[in-house]
C-alpha cells in the first residue's frame, strides 16, 4: 500500500505482511479498516511510529497512495462496521 510495489503470489511470503495503519501499541484496532498489505522490511522500519510522520519520510512516499490508504480506511470502516 505504501510503496506501490506489487505483492504477487510469486513473491516469498517472508517478504509480505499486513500493517496496522494505527499500530496496536498506539490504540489501533485489529480490524480490516486498519490493515493494509506491506513489505515486511518496510513494516519493520515503521514499527509503532505514526503512519503519516513515518510515510512522509520515505523515499517512496506518494500523495496518491496516501490518499488511497485514507479512502480505504473510510470505505472499509463503513462497509464492515454496519450494524
Amino acid at each position: 500500500a505504501y510503496s506501490g510495489e506489487k505483492m504477487t503470489a510469486g513473491k516469498s511470503k517472508d517478504g509480505r505482511t499486513i500493517d496496522h495503519i494505527i499500530p496496536l501499541d498506539n490504540n489501533g484496532e485489529h480490524e480490516i479498516w486498519n490493515l493494509v498489505p506491506m513489505l515486511k522490511s518496510y513494516n519493520s522500519s515503521k514499527g509503532t511510529k505514526n503512519m503519516l510522520e513515518w510515510y512522509l519520510q520515505q523515499e517512496y512516499f506518494d500523495i496518491d497512495r496516501l490518499t488511497k490508504i485514507y479512502e480505504w480506511r473510510i470505505y472499509a470502516y463503513w462497509k464492515w462496521n454496519e450494524i
